[in-house]
């Protein structure tokens, strides 16, 4: 068989390498859709994926390089020189491609702190943790009353759709209560926020419990706090609310100005009212001022520095010398501000 003309050989090169790039783009795309929505995961089949998308494209560059053979190995040495670069061509593009798709869909999102775990997608899922070093146990529904349905190994990385509420656990490293139920991303298992370590923002996981919740078990998030009280003789704090395990207390000044935000005290015994207490003597020292208004709030904690921010209740404090001279209901506060002083109620810094 004779070689082709190289004007012949130009037109039809063209078309071929054209036709050998979309493929790769193809590939590429197919492996991301594959792993990012769950149809395949784990490490070792991510590695075969991206091998076989680089096979895939070796095998496919065979096309250009018989067209550029003509049929057979020519004699002359430009022809040569241009097979030898086609042929580094198809392996740099496989290369690339193999690369690329462990860049966009790896098994173990970047920003994840260890491995995933195995038998689960993560890919996808909007929150992240890493599992305690000791493992962790799934269950059916949101308590350690429901079947276990799964075990995962220790110190690697789960997925999270979103949030059960269920009965509270006590944090691993906080010691706080905890009535989150996490849903394992792409499957129908809760393990509880309280013995793994988040790797994304509280937030990430949204403000409410999964549609999801209601076939398995959920409980309703509590959202609202009543008889919200502080005693400002001896200062004892109380308040109801109605399904929720903690209740915390926390302080701003009313000035927009150099506003200084304070930890107050934590409640976690529903039956008494959430009782907690904050020293009205301590109180012009911890926010610097002693004329003037203060925001004292209230406000249901899901888990540490996770606060149902609708439920929160205020009180306006005002001071004069140091010391209270009188509380009264306030609901004039800006979104930001409400959020802000609804973070600080629960945070564990206290």
């Amino acid at each position: 068989m004779e070689t082709l003309p190289p004007t012949a050989r130009k037109r039809k090169r063209r078309p071929a390498i054209t036709a050998l790039l979309v493929l790769a783009v193809i590939a590429v795309a197919v492996r991301y859709v594959l792993f990012r929505y769950g149809v395949l995961y784990g490490e070792a089949a991510a590695k075969m994926a991206s091998l076989a998308v680089a096979g895939v494209i070796v095998a496919a560059g065979y096309i250009p390089l018989r067209i550029l053979r003509g049929g057979q190995w020519p004699d002359d040495a430009s022809s040569k020189e241009s097979i030898v670069a086609t042929v580094v061509a198809i392996l740099g593009l496989a290369i690339t491609a193999y690369s690329v798709s462990e860049l966009i869909a790896p098994n173990t999102p970047i920003a994840a702190a260890a491995p995933a775990c195995a038998g689960v997608p993560v890919n996808g899922a909007p929150f992240f943790a890493t599992t305690p070093a000791n493992g962790a146990n799934a269950h059916s529904g949101p308590g350690r009353e429901y079947q276990q349905a799964n075990r995962y190994g220790g110190n690697c990385t789960l997925g999270f759709d979103g949030y059960c509420i269920g009965p509270a656990e006590l944090d691993l490293i906080l010691n706080t209560p905890d009535q989150r139920w996490l849903l394992v991303h792409d499957r129908n298992q809760l393990i509880s926020s309280a013995v793994v370590l988040s790797q994304s923002p509280e937030s990430d996981l949204g403000t409410t419990p999964s549609p999801d919740c209601a076939k398995l078990g959920g409980l309703p998030q509590p959202s609202a706090i009543s008889q919200f009280s502080y005693n400002a003789h001896n200062g004892h704090l109380s308040a109801a609310a109605p399904g929720a395990v903690a209740v915390g207390y926390g302080l701003t000044t009313t000035r927009t100005r150099d506003r200084v935000y304070h930890t107050g005290a934590l409640g976690r015994n529903p039956a008494a009212g959430f009782p907690a207490t904050l020293p009205p003597a301590g109180i012009s020292g911890a926010m610097q001022i002693t004329d003037g208004d203060i925001w004292l709030a209230a406000a249901i904690c899901l888990a540490d520095n996770v606060p149902v921010v609708a439920s929160l209740r205020v009180q306006r404090l005002t001071l004069r010398n140091s010391q209270i001279i009188s509380q009264a209901p306030d609901a004039h506060l800006r979104p930001a501000t409400r959020l802000h002083l609804a973070e600080i109620a629960c945070n564990s810094t206290r």
